[in-house]
């Protein structure tokens, strides 16, 4: 991605997360969403020639699952859920091509779905025990899909590995939100801050990995 849009990036990811630290009751949705809709713009106008509008709506619903999980309401939380999903879903479209897998890829693969999987049979527990049985389902179908898509990303061959290491640390993104919300007695600061960044950077490492590789893809088309 051109340097000049990934330093604006940058700048509104860090405000982004540093809204974190700023009680606003007013706004501070449009705020988390400020990075992931740049980097909307970003996909439209540089990733649609190689992959048509997918990367595109993976990252207008990470915008707009922003906004919802800004609020605290379970309404709210349960809507930017099912955006992430459909975002997930997109990228899995969008990268679900030119698909090689090696034994590195498919050890790193296995061993961050066992991962998902132990931190997911813990959340069940965690639920079980608060008396929320009904999240489960829907727990298990986000984390196979987002397991998808991680999955994709790895194997997807690409000429950078910034796609692979999108999908991953979304996977580690994700991670901050079940351990924050769904494990723990109460939210921890550090972990949230963690999150955000974390998540930041798995949205610009996804779009930037698309914007390269659609670059190289146009040159090779034009030859």
């Amino acid at each position: 991605m051109p340097p000049n849009l990934s330093l604006c990036y940058l700048v509104l990811a860090l405000i982004g997360t540093g809204s974190t630290l700023i009680s606003l009751e007013v706004g501070i949705g449009i705020i988390k969403a400020l990075p992931t809709l740049f980097l909307t713009a970003c996909a439209w106008a540089y990733t649609r020639p190689r992959f048509g509008p997918w990367v595109f709506i993976g990252v207008v619903t990470g915008a707009m699952g922003d906004f919802s999980l800004a609020s605290a309401e379970r309404s709210w939380f349960m809507a930017g859920v099912i955006t992430f999903l459909i975002g997930h879903i997109a990228y899995s479209v969008a990268f679900a091509k030119d698909l090689k897998s090696t034994r590195g890829r498919i050890l790193l693969i296995l061993a961050t779905l066992f991962t998902m999987n132990v931190l997911v049979a813990l959340v069940s527990l965690r639920m079980v025990f608060v008396g929320e049985q009904g999240l489960i389902v829907p727990v298990f179908v986000y984390v196979a899909v987002m397991g998808v898509m991680m999955t994709i990303t790895t194997v997807h061959q690409s000429p950078t590995r910034l796609i692979a290491a999108g999908g991953l640390v979304f996977v580690l993104s994700d991670a901050h939100i079940a351990v924050n919300h769904m494990l723990l007695l109460a939210p921890r600061l550090d972990i949230a801050l963690s999150g955000y960044a974390t998540y930041y950077l798995a949205q610009y490492l996804l779009v930037a990995g698309a914007v390269y590789e659609s670059r190289l893809w146009q040159r090779g088309t034009s030859t």
